[in-house]
């Protein structure tokens, strides 16, 4: 059995994961890891780009687009180890950052989870920790209060900003662009929630963690470059998976006022974007008139979505 099993879940970005790819080998060094790319149907010849660059990466190719999480799962019944690192292919991992965390798992036996620091690819700190959301906070983001005060404390406290996150920590949850995963816990509590398409899946791992009596930690001595909103999915499809998500979320770890709540919230905000939608994409020509239809389809499909989401299992 392999000690690290590292994921990367790709989607349509080739370069960029050949350049995840080559990073986490040059950061296995030392360990004895395996590299395995787990491709969700990509149409830009990533799998075979991948196999073409390096024959000792593994590749699995899910065609059905399963998801992220759903994608590390089966990877990880792949390839048997007893350490998980999944990241996504947007990810560059720093040198010696891998066996950083390896030895930081080593050294703290309860811990089922721990991240680096986030950089961006100008070297600027990127947000690598949160707290577990709270209605409140919820409710702020969907009637786009955090939008008009970007800086308010809600959500400096919401990514940790209270405290001095440049040495080892607790916390919540790490950002989900890539973790280090102790195997044991992983399979223990079920792996991945494939429930998550996109969005929370890794709030949602690490609360149940947690539950379980696992710490989950950020490392800031390991680092990686994470280089924001590579896929090429569309913004209207990630906004209507991030809100089905949230109130998955909500549905899963609250109380069932609080997740009808923020429902209601998420309904009320998609019908009113979709009249505000008309006036900014007047339908005066075919260009614009085809924008406002994909938009507005998309509003559609996510109050469709949160009338007919099924119950969920709770803690």
């Amino acid at each position: 059995m392999t000690d690290t099993a590292v994921i990367v879940v790709s989607y349509n970005t080739r370069e960029l994961t050949l350049q995840a790819v080559a990073a986490a080998r040059k950061a296995s060094a030392g360990l004895d890891a395996r590299v395995l790319v787990a491709d969700n149907g990509s149409t830009d010849g990533t799998a075979e780009a991948v196999r073409a660059a390096d024959p000792e990466v593994a590749v699995l190719v899910n065609a059905d687009n399963p998801g992220y999480g759903a994608a590390v799962n089966r990877a990880a019944a792949a390839l048997p180890s007893t350490h998980v690192c999944a990241m996504n292919a947007d990810v560059v991992l720093e040198p010696e950052s891998l066996l950083t965390l390896r030895r930081f798992l080593d050294a703290n036996g309860t811990c089922g989870l721990v991240g680096p620091a986030l950089v961006y690819a100008d070297g600027t700190p990127q947000p690598s920790a949160k707290r577990f959301p709270t209605l409140g906070l919820a409710l702020g983001e969907v009637v786009g209060l955090h939008r008009l005060v970007p800086r308010n404390r809600w959500v400096g406290r919401f990514y940790y900003e209270d405290r001095d996150l440049t040495r080892d920590a607790l916390v919540d949850t790490v950002s989900g662009a890539v973790m280090l995963l102790r195997r044991e816990a992983f399979d223990a509590i079920g792996r991945f929630d494939e429930g998550f398409w996109m969005y929370f899946e890794e709030t949602d791992l690490c609360r149940r963690l947690q539950d379980r009596g696992h710490t989950v930690a950020l490392c800031p001595a390991a680092q990686a470059i994470h280089q924001h909103g590579a896929s090429t999915r569309q913004t209207s499809v990630r906004q209507v998976e991030y809100y089905l998500s949230y109130v998955r979320y909500f549905r899963k770890h609250h109380r069932r006022g609080s997740a009808a709540i923020l429902r209601a919230a998420v309904a009320a905000s998609t019908l009113a974007r979709m009249g505000a939608l008309v006036v900014k994409y007047p339908p005066v020509d075919r260009r614009r008139t085809a924008s406002l239809r994909a938009k507005e389809a998309a509003c559609v499909r996510l109050l469709r979505s949160l009338g007919s989401a099924p119950a969920v299992r709770t803690r």
